[in-house]
């Protein structure tokens, strides 16, 4: 049998690298976004690079180099990040495959990224969007359903898009979402947003040639993701919001409501579907009511200043 490819054996270049790692991405499901943030990242390198150079050429400097040239580009902190994130992704993989002895991205720190607070609503323009929603038709039901899931379970457009049928348990107000890199995870609703599920799917219907995914188009086929955003754009403007609303703002109202309302940090990472808490803690930092309160009882121009 033929034994894999290591450094002691052979070298490989950057390009049969990526192909190989991109072969790992599939088989673990990677989805078809990450799969063009992969293509994007690269792609740039590689041009950088001005040739096929073998991997083990791709050294610190070289990296400090091309990360340069990005600044200079103008990329913002956010682009930088995402370029190094992926380019540490790939060269992790290839030590742990024995192509390389060292991820030469160890000896250059992470850029900095500033620190920004999620997309945030209040409570009234929270129940402004929802009460802008007319349910006197069929898909009229379907989108203060979609509207409903989005605020009270944080899902991603993705994730709402391909729940089915048989994702939904109406007894356990429960959801088995499949979430990014093929993990799936349960999730639950509230009262509320139960009983307007449970309302769309008996208006839903179940003839023949429907598909068999939760919330489906007037001509029973899948939703797609821009026909999904219209909705929530739509919603948004009828609310009398100033600012375009996506599903994706709406997954960060929710994640603020539910720390607003006590959620724990852990419980939060779990329902949304982070790998990392600090993904989590952003909102907490952003919406705890403790931080909030504790000023409150302590504010030092008030103390000072009381009367």
């Amino acid at each position: 049998m033929k034994k894999r490819a290591s450094f002691t054996e052979q070298s490989v270049t950057f390009s049969q690298t990526v192909e190989f790692f991109y072969q790992t991405a599939r088989i673990h499901g990677r989805s078809r976004k990450t799969h063009l943030i992969y293509e994007w990242v690269f792609g740039t390198f590689s041009k950088h690079l001005r040739g096929d150079v073998p991997l083990e050429a791709i050294d610190t400097a070289t990296l400090r180099a091309y990360f340069s040239s990005r600044l200079e580009q103008g990329y913002r902190p956010s682009s930088l990040s995402m370029h190094y994130r992926t380019l540490h992704t790939l060269f992790a993989w290839a030590v742990r495959e024995r192509l390389i002895r060292a991820n030469p991205l160890d000896g250059i720190p992470k850029p900095k990224m500033p620190k920004i607070f999620p997309f945030m609503l209040d409570e009234s323009q929270v129940v402004a969007l929802v009460q802008a929603c007319d349910t006197s038709s069929k898909y009229g039901c379907r989108n203060y359903a979609i509207l409903l899931i989005l605020l009270d379970c944080g899902l991603r457009l993705n994730e709402l898009i391909g729940l089915r049928l048989d994702d939904v348990s109406l007894l356990q107000r429960s959801l088995k979402v499949h979430g990014k890199g093929a993990k799936d995870r349960i999730v639950y609703m509230g009262a509320k947003t139960a009983k307007a599920l449970r309302h769309w799917i008996e208006v839903r219907g179940f003839k023949v040639g429907y598909a068999d995914n939760l919330f489906i188009s007037r001509t029973g086929e899948i939703l797609k993701p821009r026909h999904v955003q219209y909705i929530i754009i739509e919603i948004g403007k009828r609310s009398g919001l100033k600012m375009r609303l996506s599903p994706h703002k709406l997954r960060h109202v929710s994640a603020t409501l539910a720390v607003k309302h006590g959620m724990d940090t852990f419980t939060l990472q779990r329902l949304y579907g982070w790998e990392n808490v600090q993904t989590a803690m952003r909102y907490v930092n952003a919406a705890s009511p403790a931080l909030r309160e504790a000023h409150a009882k302590a504010s030092p121009v008030d103390r000072l200043l009381e009367c």
